[in-house]
């Protein structure tokens, strides 16, 4: 080589000699360099990418890092035997390498495995990576997506849902073997070293989502959408679930939303406390140069992460993040949840979310069951900041293009961040194949009914199935039959109805209604009704909540039993996002069932002596609804609500009843008000609280007063948060009240610390329910304590405005996962008849 230098020079110019150099050095090295080896890293089990894994040349430090799509390349002038392949969360793997290819495909599958970090012994000083996660502390306000005033970009959105953990009972069920017979045909998906899954179902969409800070504000405009799915009939309820709005993660925040369960952030407020850190490298990633700290939770069951995070050095933001969430966490249902997200600096210093990647591994409910994998894919591009919108703007959160499902094959080709990959083109080839054999189109119509309760036949709905058949004491057994309308009748009006019948009473039950929506956009609606049921005084849906078990134990009694006949006329609207006003005039016919279930009579206000049992209320309700950053969606031509952020949920009610007008009997005032909340306490877990009041200046008898929900004490073993579980089921009503009803939930927080007990993932529970009241003496002595026939007539008891009625409970909640028992202390009022001071109650409910 020497010599070939000192020719050259000698006999070439310099500039020529320069360049001659040059190409020569090039070529050199080029030849140098001769091995190239590229691939994928998957994940055995989900076939699923993996990103940020570590590849390296068998005893070197050459290697690289894969991107997010899980490829990577290595180029060498030096091949060894292996490569060694390293992940947070998997086992490490060896692959072997051809010494013989100077250009080859390596594709690696990695199996999910308990990962604990390395115990690192600090001798002096404090743990490196202390330093960095205070830097980033400190930086938040600069990096946060929340600092911008506004941001909005395309995303695209990718949602595959596929059964796995095909376990051989479940195998041999008739329904899946004529699936397994189907699937056969294709290859396995999840490759050599994973399981097969089953795909279900998988989604596409192309939206742009728009963000403003103050007031803040969300809005997903999704264009277009594609819904291919086993028992999929309608795609917009599902595209609604299925874009940006519901698979964003800020890690800046101290706790990360996730099943509705708080997990605490790696670079939270509570890092320190809450985690074990490992500086494990600085290394450039791209064009960034990072710090790679992993991280794990120092109570293996808390609702925290374990993974590695990539930290900018220069600007001390979050770039990319693999965390997950693994089955020792005190989590139901779930074996794995694993969250990957890449950011993007903006211009204004800020990083925003530019690829995230979530992957929810469901358990198996029991042994004869299979499991189930959700993935969820999205990709941001074309950021644009601080370009706020008008407030109006933003009033829908979730808004669908007229023409969302229209769209072709070319669309979807050039729309796409990323092309389909071949897993996902065969998984739409399977979901099609599975959802033409009849006996799965079958066991989905049953199941369809199963959750939703309604079958759809052709423009109505016909249900709900629970409320086809029950039994009372004073209808006996008694049959109801339902109908709704559907958007396949129209998308403006809905009809709906109802017709039962007792057996006993020989009475038929009916009601009917009609409901114009006037704007989707403000959500108004107007609409009309008229009913005549069987009904219990103080026990309505409205004060149950959703404890439907609890409300169909308060059928079967008789004890406060009526029939109402009920004529309404309402209107609602939601002016303004989050203020909704509504107002309805109602006319209620009381007629209580008599003896010997329902005694009741009372004195008219008119000075009439003679008792009197019926009543028709003619009243005026005006009610103002405040829900701040309050989700909905749409199913059909019902808007469903998911809650608020953590905002209270405020309600004012003004009541006027008519006297005279349409046969009122009364003219009286009603003033009602209440605040809902979910209070966020960190890693003690969550509380709720209820405050409401209410005061009727007027006389009236007890029915149109405020009478307090009692949970039957000990003679009614179901648990209802929203009732007073220790009070009797008629024990109290007033005229003026207060109350408070507050439970917390502590998650794991103490028994995640408890050997032994550790593992059976219960959850600590406490509550306490507070009741101020009152009831005027001429309201009082409007119903008296017997008919002329010397018949006893029901009535309340009232409380004494000095002292309140007080009971608090603890206890135990997801006992086999599903079972929450608690123990009730009544504190006060012990004096009354069949009143216990101690008891045990016990309600079911699904949650993660």
């Amino acid at each position: 080589m020497q010599l070939i230098f000192c020719w050259l020079r000698q006999q070439l110019p310099g500039v020529l000699f320069c360049f001659v150099i040059t190409l020569f050095s090039s070529l050199y090295n080029s030849l140098q360099a001769q091995y190239t080896i590229t691939g994928k890293v998957t994940d055995a089990q989900t076939g699923d990418p993996i990103p940020f894994a570590s590849i390296a040349l068998k005893g070197t430090p050459i290697g690289a890092s894969t991107s997010f799509e899980g490829f990577y390349t290595i180029k060498t002038k030096k091949l060894t035997d292996s490569l060694i392949i390293t992940s947070v969360g998997y086992t490490i793997k060896t692959k072997a390498i051809d010494p013989n290819q100077a250009t080859q495909t390596i594709n690696i599958q990695l199996a999910p495995s308990v990962t604990q970090l390395i115990e690192v012994v600090v001798s002096a000083g404090e743990n490196p990576a202390f330093a960095v996660l205070r830097r980033v502390r400190e930086n938040r306000f600069h990096n946060d997506p929340k600092r911008l005033a506004a941001y909005q970009y395309e995303t695209y959105s990718k949602i595959e849902v596929d059964v796995d953990n095909l376990s051989e009972k479940f195998k041999k069920k008739k329904i899946v073997k004529k699936i397994t017979k189907v699937i056969d045909e294709f290859d396995k998906l999840a490759g050599e070293d994973g399981q097969p899954v089953l795909p279900m179902f998988l989604s596409e969409s192309i939206s742009d989502v728009y963000y403003i800070n103050s007031p803040q504000r969300k809005k997903e405009y999704i264009r277009k959408t594609k819904v291919s799915g086993v028992g999929v009939k309608d795609g917009s309820f599902v595209s609604q679930l299925i874009g940006n709005s519901f698979q964003n993660y800020n890690f800046y925040e101290s706790y990360v939303n996730i099943v509705q369960k708080d997990f605490a952030s790696p670079i939270g407020e509570n890092w320190k406390g809450v985690y074990k850190y490992f500086l494990a490298d600085s290394l450039w990633m791209d064009s960034v140069f990072c710090y790679e700290i992993e991280f794990e939770p120092k109570v293996a069951q808390d609702l925290a992460f374990t993974g590695k995070m990539w930290i900018d050095k220069k600007t001390h933001a979050l770039y990319r993040i693999d965390a997950a969430i693994g089955k020792q966490a005190n989590l139901n249902y779930i074996e794995k949840i694993k969250i990957q997200q890449e950011m993007q600096p903006t211009a204004e210093g800020a990083w925003l979310p530019a690829k995230i990647r979530t992957t929810f591994d469901i358990a198996e409910v029991s042994k004869n069951s299979a499991g189930m994998l959700a993935k969820l894919y999205v990709s941001n591009r074309n950021m644009v900041v601080n370009q706020p919108k008008s407030l109006s703007f933003y009033d829908l959160p979730v808004e669908m293009a007229e023409d969302f499902a229209d769209h072709t094959p070319q669309y979807w080709a050039e729309a796409r961040h990323d092309s389909l990959s071949a897993e996902d083109q065969q998984a739409l080839a399977m979901i099609d194949s599975v959802r033409e054999i009849p006996v799965v189109r079958t066991y989905v119509q049953i199941v369809d009914l199963a959750v939703n309760g309604w079958k759809k036949v052709g423009i109505l709905d016909i249900g709900p199935y629970l409320s086809m058949i029950a039994y009372n004491p004073v209808e006996g057994v008694r049959t109801r039959v339902g109908f709704r309308t559907n958007t396949d009748f129209s998308k403006r009006w809905i009809l709906r109805g109802y017709m039962g019948y007792g057996f006993s009473d020989h009475k038929l039950k009916y009601a009917g209604e009609i409901n114009h929506i006037l704007s989707r956009r403000r959500w108004t609606v107007i609409g009309m009704s008229h009913s005549f049921d069987i009904e219990r005084v103080g026990i309505t849906q409205e004060i149950i909540g959703n404890n439907k078990l609890f409300y169909a134990f308060t059928r079967f009694g008789s004890r406060g039993s009526y029939y109402q006949t009920e004529n309404k006329v309402f209107i609602k609207s939601e002016p303004v996002k989050g203020i909704i006003l509504s107002a309805a005039f109602v006319g209620n016919h009381f007629n209580p069932v008599g003896l010997p279930y329902y005694n009741f009579g009372y004195y008219p206000i008119n000075g009439d002596a003679h008792l009197r049992n019926e009543f028709q209320d003619n009243r005026l309700e005006l009610e103002l609804r405040m829900a701040k950053n309050e989700t909905y969606v749409m199913d059909g031509n019902e808007r469903l609500t998911l809650g608020t952020k953590r905002t209270p949920v405020l309600t004012f009610r003004y009541t006027r009843g008519i006297r005279g007008f349409l046969g009122g009997d009364f003219s009286y005032d009603k003033f009602y008000a209440s605040a809902f909340q979910t209070l966020r306490i960190g890693q003690f877990g969550r509380s709720n609280y209820r405050l409401s009041v209410g005061y009727t200046p007027s006389r009236l008898p007890y029915p149109l007063l405020f009478t307090h929900l009692g949970g039957g004490g000990v003679r009614n073993p179901l648990y209802n948060r929203f009732s007073y579980n220790m009070m009797g089921f008629f024990e109290f009503v007033s005229d003026k009240y207060a109350s408070l009803m507050w439970d917390h939930n502590f998650e794991g927080w103490l028994f995640n610390r408890i050997p032994v007990i550790q593992k059976l993932r219960w959850r600590l529970v406490a509550s306490a329910n507070i009741l101020y009241g009152g009831q005027r003496s001429e309201n009082k002595n409007v119903v008296p304590a017997t008919d002329p026939d010397e018949n006893r007539i029901l009535e309340f008891g009232r409380l004494r405005p000095s002292v309140p009625y007080v009971e608090v409970g603890y206890g135990i909640d997801n006992i086999f996962r599903v079972l929450r028992i608690q123990a009730f202390h009544r504190l006060t009022y012990l004096n009354h008849p069949h009143v216990h001071p101690f008891g045990v109650k016990a309600s079911v409910h699904f949650h993660f």
